[in-house]
């Protein structure tokens, strides 16, 4: 039986959020007087959703320079003052945007690196998946070199973001370096790694490809570059320190 220690699983349940659902209840007059009240509310929430999606696909393909409200309210059909009315000046709606951004991006990353049913090198073709599902959204075919994150972009940027959004990036790298070095110790704690493996170097090398992986695609052929890199690495440094296949479970120390 594979087994990993209880403070590795304490640290990676910690990792997981769940959410809970809303009850609401109430008499019937109480009910449609609500009702009444939350369609306006219901038509702003929805309004502020759109504005984000838009700016979203904007600060991508543009980067925070190169992004107006005048171009999110000619795309949406609406006026800025009316973008104005929601978020207030640019640089609240971008820490809003990145907020969102990095909360689902580090949601599904930590989804990958947690899972306990696979092993380190499923785990990196499932990455290669999650990034070629965002590389698509902005690249019709695999050549393509449109820029596809978020995160990768508005680094290049740092400068004229405001704290709160750069606190945000950094914590998307923290988070995911830390869901990797679990990964990596699973992996160890499995067999899938011989005794003497450097987890940590591992782990950094890790980290470091998942973050640039957007870089991976600019003027260098498109996605199929970043999966021969990621391919690479795998035969590369994961077979390098794969253990005899007689060897293959590690029994706790």
């Amino acid at each position: 039986m594979l087994r990993v220690n209880s403070d590795q699983k304490g640290r990676q349940s910690k990792m997981v959020n769940s959410t809970e659902s809303e009850l609401g209840g109430g008499t019937q007059t109480a009910t449609r007087k609500k009702r009444a009240a939350r369609a306006p509310a219901a038509a702003r929430s929805d309004m502020r959703e759109k504005i984000k999606q838009v700016a979203t696909e904007l600060l991508i393909s543009r980067g925070f320079n190169g992004t107006s409200y005048g171009d999110i309210a000619t795309r949406l059909g609406v006026t800025t003052t009316n973008i104005h009315y929601h978020f207030g000046n640019k640089q609240a709606l971008v820490d809003e945007v990145v907020a969102d951004y990095v909360a689902e991006a580090r949601g599904r990353h930590l989804r990958i690196w947690l899972d306990q049913t696979t092993s380190l090198q499923e785990k990196l073709q499932k990455v290669v998946e999650y990034n070629f599902e965002r590389y698509r959204q902005f690249n019709p075919t695999d050549h393509g070199t449109q820029s596809w994150s978020l995160i990768g972009r508005l680094r290049l940027e740092s400068d004229v973001l405001s704290e709160s959004a750069r606190d945000m990036l950094a914590s998307f790298t923290s988070s995911i370096h830390e869901g990797i070095r679990l990964a990596v110790d699973t992996a160890w704690h499995n067999g899938e790694l011989r005794d003497d493996t450097p987890r940590e170097d591992l782990a950094f090398l890790l980290i470091n490809i998942v973050n640039s992986s957007s870089v991976f695609t600019h003027g260098t052929g498109g996605f199929d570059k970043l999966k021969l890199f990621f391919d690479a690495f795998s035969r590369v440094m994961l077979s390098a320190y794969a253990p005899d296949p007689k060897a293959r479970r590690r029994s706790s120390k």
